[in-house]
């Protein structure tokens, strides 16, 4: 580490779906609550030993001088959201970086950055490097979750999920992300036990999982309760996983592809298997797609 460089724990926090509270509850009183929340965030930083570098939009990035304050700080986040009844996701990893006029800069951003984009809602995910410098007690309440791929980065990182007093264990296992190549497409559509979906520019997103309100239920016990989302983006659409056991995508003659806290674009068609491997159209765990070229 140069002597430019300080080592520090990066705690990225943002609100889930915040497009979608705007849309539920009107610009106005989303702007207010949005910025409520976040005003509540930076006091939490402070008081918990960090400081807020900068925030943006719907998050905000804080730094603290040890592993322990950064998991105190979010722990105490994600316990203020039902006061506001939203969902927070937030990333930690600890390393160097270089401090600059209101920023700050380094792998170690970026590492936090991905981390926080990874987790669910709810959800609180640290890297290998924060766990290490954990103490006993913060200790115990983290586990291991998966090797992530991160772009930039020769090997997987290694995350841990930070566990709140409501969190349930859910089976687990690691993996090492895949991604498949992209081809432009705009419209998709999925099946499932005879409901029908399909995604445009009308329809830009849908939640997957087991919970009544998911967009499409998987009633499977394979699948996690929120599972997945697709985004519809410049003109393809992109899976992220949030789950812990992982989705499991077959698509033509392409190898088969396991997700675990990634994304990969949708091509051609296929099978999507929520929580285990997609082997046929009539498995309660299993989604079929198909993609219209543009």
């Amino acid at each position: 580490m140069s002597a430019l460089e300080k080592p520090l724990a990066l705690l990225f926090v943002d609100i889930a779906d915040s497009t979608m509270l705007y849309e539920r509850i009107g610009n106005v009183t989303a702007a207010i609550l949005t910025q409520k929340v976040l005003a509540h965030l930076r006091r939490l930083v402070e008081t918990t030993g960090g400081g807020v570098v900068k925030s943006s939009g719907d998050g905000l990035l804080g730094a603290f001088p040890s592993a322990d304050d950064s998991a105190r700080a979010a722990l105490a986040m994600m316990a203020i959201q039902e006061e506001y009844g939203i969902r927070l996701r937030i990333g930690i990893h600890f390393g160097p970086v270089i401090e600059g006029a209101g920023d700050l800069y380094g792998d170690a951003c970026n590492v936090a950055a991905r981390a926080q984009q990874i987790a669910r809602p709810g959800e609180i995910l640290a890297t290998e490097a924060v766990v290490q410098l954990l103490s006993p007690a913060l200790l115990a309440r983290s586990r291991i979750l998966s090797n992530v791929a991160m772009k930039g980065k020769a090997t997987p990182i290694r995350v841990h999920q930070i566990r709140t007093s409501n969190d349930a264990d859910e089976s687990l296992d690691s993996t090492t992300l895949g991604v498949f190549a992209a081809t432009a497409m705009v419209t998709l559509h999925l099946s499932y036990r005879g409901q029908a979906i399909l995604m445009s520019r009308a329809l830009t997103r849908v939640t997957i999982g087991r919970e009544d309100s998911s967009g499409l239920r998987i009633v499977s016990r394979q699948a996690s309760r929120q599972h997945a989302v697709i985004d519809f983006s410049r003109e393809s659409f992109l899976l992220t996983d949030h789950s812990t056991n992982g989705t499991f995508i077959r698509s033509g003659g392409s190898p088969p592809v396991a997700l675990r806290r990634d994304s990969t674009k949708l091509v051609g068609s296929g099978l999507i298997g929520f929580g285990a491997e997609a082997l046929d159209e009539a498995q309660d765990h299993v989604v079929a797609f198909r993609g219209e070229l543009a």
